[in-house]
């Protein structure tokens, strides 16, 4: 549902603003609206164009968080009176003192990183006795260390004929060779061309290192061990420094969130030379619990007016459903959130989509698992939304398998439950029975849509709207008489269908001239067309396209029966294979089939419900054209 709204105004001296502000505003969830435009006489009040002074000391305190990991996500705003002056320095020692401790920690990383490398280029050759540092030291020939694909390696005597060049093989795998080429300073780019070719990759090892790669890794793993050590010091100090200050910051961000806050607003006010006046939305609720506690203040006055007194301003929209209904909230807004002047269609669509949801995938078993799936989640606090819609449509899936009689595809000659209503894939009768009642129920849900369309129509004064569009009383009577006349000439009464085709065309019309008409109700002087052509051209095509809405819309519903039975049908195939393998063939096919049908076309039937919410059911009554109520500072 949609929480009433009231537009206020606070008005108040000048010299009381951080008073009044913090005593009654503050903690208020309002969606404040710019005076100038809000209010109809402005005489004597200017806008308010102050900078806010406490902006940089909040970005400057949740930058510092931030790179500290510290969580102030929960910290409410708190007056403590701070000196201004004493809180940077304090953020600053303490970033100072945590930039180095980390920038120390990252270096040390850093160490282990580049040693680490060296490690493993040269724990392939660990068994080689050769001594790196001698290698590096020879003045006129150089030396390559790295490895090449084997199938290089066995080509190598071919490219390095006639080149003054000369590999080693130091060790190989199944897939690679190590070792070192040896290559005098004249032509070493051309010979590293020659063995790019042959895909050597090379590897750098620095002039430090001394000894035999086994030396050098034995130096470098005790080295690594001491520096691990200081790393995790490091760690240790960080955090007992960020311990020892962790809530003499938060506190000092709680005052500086507070300033920010209280200055946030003043961009929402207008003064005049002695007073102060902010204006905004609030829910009726609110509204009186803020008008009471404001009574005994004789230097605030709180007006309150409906909507309404307002009409230039479009007001916002607060939800406020049921914890069943609040995870439909998110389809909802999907659509649009719905304007203020209209009905909230989450309780409908939960209804509505936890019934189809079931309808198209009615199986004990999988809304046993997709319930059990969404408790978990929710228990892990995981999934969001979509983990609280998973128990309810599970247990709808649940419903109508003990419905269809039908447990993890089992159903029909293999059933373990007998149906409470009937099987719908067992046979071409019920095959068609699904089909039918999957219309009629799509019929039955476009005439509530229809009465949505009037309700709405009646809280927005639309006379249009409620009397004569094809989701009005027009609508409603052509719609039925159509249905009727289709029913009684498949069950052969044709008697009162000449009176019924009377009333369908009198309805056609009146939706044809829906436009002239309804300006003609709202007493609008320009009602008769000026360009006659032009609308009658445009009205009958609108007009067909109509007649067309109705079919389509009504014939969409099919898709309920058809994936009832797809489920029925995909299942039957997966029984099918479980009965005619053997054990071990059986329960993989069984555990397989049952996860990718839950899977695939629990995913499939989830987004075919939800097009026939959007399109075939929230066209037809809902606008979806307004905006959510954002209170700008009250903390949650």
């Amino acid at each position: 549902m949609i929480s009433k709204m009231k537009f206020i105004n606070i008005v108040g001296p000048k010299a009381s603003y951080e008073r009044i502000i913090s005593e009654y505003v503050l903690d208020s969830p309002i969606e404040f609206e710019n005076p100038m435009v809000a209010l109809k006489n402005t005489a004597g009040f200017v806008p308010n164009n102050e900078g806010n002074p406490a902006e940089d000391a909040l970005k400057r305190f949740t930058e510092v968080f931030d790179y500290a990991n510290i969580d102030y996500s929960g910290v409410k705003r708190r007056h403590d009176g701070f000196d201004p002056n004493e809180l940077e320095k304090f953020i600053n020692i303490f970033d100072t003192k945590i930039h180095s401790l980390k920038e120390r920690m990252e270096q040390l990383e850093q160490d282990i990183k580049q040693s680490q490398q060296i490690v493993d280029t040269l724990s392939p050759v660990i068994s080689s006795d050769v001594h790196l540092e001698g290698l590096s030291k020879l003045s006129y020939i150089k030396y390559r260390f790295g490895k090449m694909p084997l199938s290089s390696y066995q080509k190598l005597d071919t490219y390095l004929k006639d080149l003054p060049a000369y590999y080693v093989a130091m060790t190989s795998d199944k897939e690679s060779v190590w070792g070192l080429y040896f290559v005098n300073e004249n032509n070493k780019e051309n010979i590293d061309r020659v063995f790019a070719t042959l895909y050597f990759e090379r590897f750098r090892i620095s002039s430090d290192e001394e000894g035999t790669p086994a030396e050098i890794i034995e130096k470098i793993n005790a080295h690594n061990k001491e520096v691990k050590a200081e790393i995790e010091s490091l760690k240790k100090q960080i955090d007992k420094t960020i311990a020892a200050q962790k809530n003499d910051l938060l506190d000092a961000y709680a005052d500086i969130k507070y300033e920010y806050d209280l200055y946030n607003i003043k961009k929402y006010t207008t003064n005049s030379r002695s007073s102060f006046c902010i204006t905004g939305w609030i829910s009726a609720e609110d509204a009186e619990a803020l008008i009471e506690r404001v009574k005994d203040d004789s230097e605030c006055i709180v007006i309150s007016d409906d909507p309404e007194a307002v009409s230039h301003i479009k007001p916002p929209t607060k939800l406020k459903n049921s914890r069943i209904f609040k995870p439909f909230e998110e389809f909802v807004k999907m659509y649009g959130v719905p304007n203020y002047n209209e009905l909230d269609p989450t309780p409908f669509l939960a209804v509505v989509y936890t019934i189809l949801f079931g309808m198209m995938f009615g199986d004990v078993g999988h809304g046993f698992v997709l319930a059990l799936v969404g408790a978990l989640m929710m228990w892990r606090k995981k999934g969001g939304f979509l983990a609280k819609l998973l128990v309810p449509l599970g247990i709808s899936s649940m419903f109508f398998g003990f419905m269809y009689g039908s447990v993890f595809g089992l159903e029909g000659e293999h059933a373990v439950i007998k149906p409470l209503w009937f099987t719908p894939f067992e046979n071409g009768t019920t095959m068609m029975n699904t089909l039918m009642y999957a219309v009629g129920l799509g019929v039955g849900l476009i005439f509530v849509c229809m009465i949505f369309n009037i309700i709405n129509g009646f809280k927005q004064k639309n006379w249009q709207k409620i009397l004569f569009s094809q989701n009005g009383v027009a609508g409603m009577l052509f719609y039925g008489l159509v249905i009727y006349c289709a029913l009684s000439a498949v069950s052969g009464n044709s008697h009162p269908l000449g009176i019924a085709l009377l009333f369908i065309v009198i309805s056609l019309a009146l939706i044809f001239l829906q436009e002239p008409l309804g300006k003609l109700l709202a007493k609008q002087k320009d009602w008769i067309p000026k360009e006659k052509g032009g609308f009658f051209v445009e009205a009958f095509f609108e007009t067909f396209e109509i007649l067309l809405s109705f079919v389509t819309n009504t014939v969409s519903f099919l898709r309920v029966g058809a994936f009832a039975l797809n489920h029925a049908g995909m299942m039957s195939v997966v029984v099918m294979f479980m009965y005619q393998l053997n054990l071990g063939g059986s329960i993989a096919v069984t555990v397989f089939g049952n996860l990718l049908v839950i899977g695939l076309e629990g995913l499939i039937v989830g987004i075919q419900v939800l097009r026939l919410g959007f399109y075939e059911m929230f066209s037809r009554f809902y606008d979806g054209d307004g905006r959510e109520f954002k209170p700008l500072n009250a903390d949650k």
